[in-house]
């Protein structure tokens, strides 16, 4: 459960931060887009701290193989 928790938070905070980044590039107010930048690079921390979570939940889970398999 808390992988799927992970994985569906990283890619909404993935594709919010690719969405306001877009807004901060294509800001015409050169005093306006802070904001966005600012945004765009949390909502990018979360994604990366989430993906942390979701594969390092993974380690040393590998499945024995049996030396008769």
């Amino acid at each position: 459960m808390k992988d799927l928790i992970a994985a569906v938070l990283g890619l909404g905070a993935a594709v919010g931060a690719i969405w306001f980044f877009y807004k901060f590039v294509t800001s015409v107010d050169p005093a306006g887009g802070h904001s966005d930048g600012w945004i765009a690079l949390g909502l990018a921390a979360v994604a990366f701290v989430c993906g942390l979570l979701y594969f390092l939940g993974h380690v040393n889970k590998e499945e024995e193989i049996h030396i008769t398999q």
